[in-house]
């Protein structure tokens, strides 16, 4: 597989070519995932935004991993990795980061954003982590592979870069689709209740909702 793929961290700038290519694999991975089509309304430019915003928070407070194809070098899948003690959407980034997927969300969507999704995520967290736990440990906060190329063990790679350098640290992630919880619990995490706790969507876009499990490293 070495051969054939590689993995390495992603140093190109926002809206260069390499960094475009890493929101289009995303895009690619999450356009049948409920939670996405919840947090955008199943909308195409909100969802483009969401995506683009991610990578952008995680190129300016985290750090952004790609698996490339060895020989044409084209992304086939990234992961969005924040380290300990910085997070998504930091103050800091949120003109570059925040303010274009806001300004495409719409009224109801981003009230729901505000009022409802950004506070109860940070109470899951705080909930279910425990106080600070998060944001002591690497957080995996997006992780994809094109659909072309899955079941090749590229999402462990990504996982495994900073199993390999986090030292004492753990690592933590959410789950927002149950076909995954499987996967992660090979790569070493344990969930930390067995039930979820459900989002509730945007009450005017029908079939919105997702639920949600919290993840620890053993």
């Amino acid at each position: 597989m070495s051969s054939s793929f590689a993995v390495r961290r992603l140093t190109e700038a926002p809206e260069s070519v390499k960094f475009n290519e890493v929101v289009e694999c995303f895009k690619d991975a999450f356009a049948e995932d409920d939670f996405a089509r919840t947090l955008t309304g199943r909308k195409t430019d909100p969802y483009h935004h969401l995506n683009r915003s991610v990578v952008v928070s995680g190129f300016l407070s985290g750090e952004v991993y790609v698996v490339e194809e060895a020989t044409k070098g084209k992304v086939i899948a990234s992961a969005i990795w924040f380290p300990p003690n910085r997070e998504l959407y930091e103050d800091t980034e949120k003109g570059k980061a925040v303010k274009p997927l806001m300004a495409s969300l719409g009224p109801e969507l981003d009230e729901w954003w505000c009022t409802r999704f950004l506070p109860e995520y940070a109470a899951f967290s705080e909930a279910e982590f425990g106080e600070g736990v998060k944001k002591e440990a690497w957080h995996l906060q997006w992780i994809g592979t094109r659909k072309s190329h899955r079941g090749r063990g590229l999402a462990a790679m990504l996982i495994d870069v900073i199993r390999d350098k986090k030292g004492d640290a753990k690592m933590c992630l959410e789950v927002e689709n149950p076909e995954n919880l499987g996967f992660y619990q090979k790569c070493g995490f344990e969930t930390l209740n067995e039930e979820a706790h459900y989002f509730e969507g945007c009450k005017v876009h029908e079939k919105s909702g997702f639920p949600m499990w919290a993840m620890m490293s053993k």
